[in-house]
């Protein structure tokens, strides 16, 4: 077999991953990763088989990648923003660059099964608009930060360095 293919259908539970996301006590998921075992580098690709009522993450947008999910099997109940849409097999979710806020929650009675990635870069912000959070991924690490108690200035008071 190819080292460039994935046979989804005959994966374990120790081929892939338990994941909890840590800011979110709902979050539940078996996590595969796809790309970096057949090799790509640049694009992220993951299967994720979340348990009913729960979700693989938490409400959040991206401020350098682009995220797309795609369900497999099983229901669930998309959030973009305010919105709440019911989402089944077959169903494509994009999630553009600081769109609105977004998760996947399992609302059905069997696992939801689905793929999702996007763009893979060295640093991405995430913001977690339900817990006032942002979070810095980088090689080095995570910073999180509290946005209920960072401050916000124009770029015209940074420049001018009025930052009081």
């Amino acid at each position: 077999m190819s080292e460039q293919i994935i046979r989804t259908k005959h994966l374990k539970p120790e081929d892939g991953f338990h994941f909890r996301h840590p800011l979110n006590p709902n979050s539940d998921a078996q996590f595969f990763r796809l790309s970096r075992p057949t090799g790509l580098t640049r694009a992220h690709v993951n299967l994720l088989r979340v348990p009913p009522g729960k979700e693989a993450f938490i409400l959040h947008r991206h401020s350098v990648q682009e995220e797309w999910s795609y369900i497999v099997e099983g229901e669930g109940t998309a959030q973009i923003g305010e919105e709440k849409t019911r989402v089944t097999a077959g169903d494509f979710i994009a999630f553009p660059l600081n769109g609105k806020a977004h998760t996947i929650v399992n609302t059905g009675t069997s696992d939801l099964v689905y793929l999702t990635g996007g763009d893979d870069t060295p640093t991405e912000i995430g913001h977690f608009p339900s817990i006032n959070k942002k979070i810095i991924f980088s090689e080095a690490g995570v910073d999180i930060i509290d946005t209920s108690a960072a401050k916000h200035y124009s770029l015209e008071d940074f420049i001018s360095g009025n930052l009081k």
